[in-house]
């Protein structure tokens, strides 16, 4: 039996993924890293700051400061939410309703830091649609380490394996499945691919139909 849906949030809930596809390289850019494209920016989705220091200091060396590129991505990416807009993504609404009428709880997992998902999710009409939002800030350290799902599970009073976890990225889905959830993958800029065949329970190519899988779950 699932008793909670964990969604991650930029890419899941909020079509906001495309954004830092766009702003990564631009940022990097800016401090003279001109090789760094939009395929490199994909490995950045949901990582956390030190795997992301050790990651890119493999790469450009060991001067790189991740931090400093980090913030002025943060600057980029917010200018860029605020001129364009933000959508939610398709079927959350129907998705959040299916949960809502069978006694499902939900949550949101994700990276981006409690505040400002707080606020994505108030300009998509999301905020109070959930039991609890949970931030990666909130813990040591965050995807794809498991701490982050393992906090949630622990918020809504769930244990991992009667959890499903909704994820777009490779780092969200080994968090949650290291965690002990069922791993649902949603694409958005990428999709399954063979490497994560084994940590993915299952994969939709929409919110919407995710709610057959968890129906045939129960």
């Amino acid at each position: 039996m699932i008793h909670a849906v964990l969604f991650d949030m930029d890419g899941v809930i909020t079509d906001t993924e495309k954004y830092y596809n766009r702003s990564w390289p631009m940022a990097f850019h800016e401090f003279g890293y001109k090789d760094f494209t939009r395929e490199d920016a994909l490995l950045q989705r949901s990582l956390n700051h030190h795997d992301a220091q050790i990651l890119w200091q493999g790469r450009f060396g060991d001067d790189f400061c991740f931090e400093t590129v980090h913030k002025r991505n943060t600057e980029i990416v917010l200018k860029m939410m605020e001129e364009e807009g933000i959508e939610k993504k398709p079927g959350v609404p129907e998705l959040l309703s299916y949960l809502k009428k069978e006694g499902i709880k939900s949550a949101v997992v994700t990276a981006t830091k409690y505040d400002r998902a707080v606020k994505r999710l108030e300009a998509v009409g999301l905020a109070d649609s959930f039991d609890t939002i949970v931030s990666a800030s909130m813990v040591k350290i965050g995807k794809p380490h498991p701490d982050v799902y393992l906090f949630a599970c622990e918020q809504i009073g769930e244990k991992p394996e009667d959890c499903i976890a909704i994820e777009d990225s490779p780092n969200g889905l080994r968090s949650a499945s290291s965690a002990g959830c069922k791993t649902i993958m949603v694409p958005d800029l990428t999709g399954p691919t063979p490497d994560l065949e084994e940590i993915i329970y299952d994969w939709a190519p929409s919110l919407t139909d995710v709610i057959p899988i968890i129906e045939n779950m129960q």
